[in-house]
């Protein structure tokens, strides 16, 4: 009889039984003396043995900052940069993305291959506020004293600080006048 077509199990009675792992006379999980790989199984209705298939998983490794950023694989969130250092993933192509507020998203593609570690190094780019011009307060009029070639400032001159030949009583008083807005 052949198997059920959609993978679909038969009803209890009808058709093969599951295959079944023979028993091991060295217990379960102990190496065999002689073999290495996987252990075989047994088709009990026919009674051929086969190898069970290879793994088809791999590792996948990331190094990325900053590692709060949220790791999403195939559109699924797997956990935090920090918490998933080491992905195992099924062979084949993935689409893996990377997001982390006040960050610029990032999104790869990558291919894990079998028994094989692939390592991701990146880092997010943070993303840029909106350049809005400072915003500068009220303006204070400030009133400026000026000795023709010698002196100019906004706090008073002094005799003791001014070069020779300077005289205080020449202090000119710029007030500054506000503009209409």
């Amino acid at each position: 009889m052949t198997p059920p077509a959609g993978g679909l199990t038969p009803r209890f009675g009808e058709g093969p039984p599951f295959r079944t792992r023979r028993p091991s006379p060295y217990g379960y999980g102990a190496y065999a003396p002689f073999g290495y790989g996987y252990p075989e199984t047994t088709d009990v209705e026919s009674g051929r043995s086969s190898r069970a298939p290879a793994p088809s998983t791999g590792l996948l490794r990331l190094a990325v900052t900053p590692s709060s950023a949220q790791v999403f694989v195939d559109s699924y969130y797997v956990g935090t940069v920090e918490d998933v250092n080491v992905l195992e993933l099924e062979a084949g192509p993935h689409r893996l993305e990377i997001r982390a507020s006040q960050y610029q998203s990032l999104a790869v593609d990558v291919r894990i291959l079998a028994l094989e570690t692939v390592t991701y190094r990146g880092a997010l780019e943070p993303t840029r506020a909106s350049a809005s011009p400072p915003v500068a307060g009220p303006s204070i009029p400030t009133v400026m004293y000026v000795i023709p070639n010698c002196y100019m400032g906004n706090l008073p001159p002094r005799q003791s600080r001014l070069p020779s030949g300077c005289d205080v009583k020449q202090v000119q008083v710029l007030k500054p006048t506000v503009a209409a807005r």
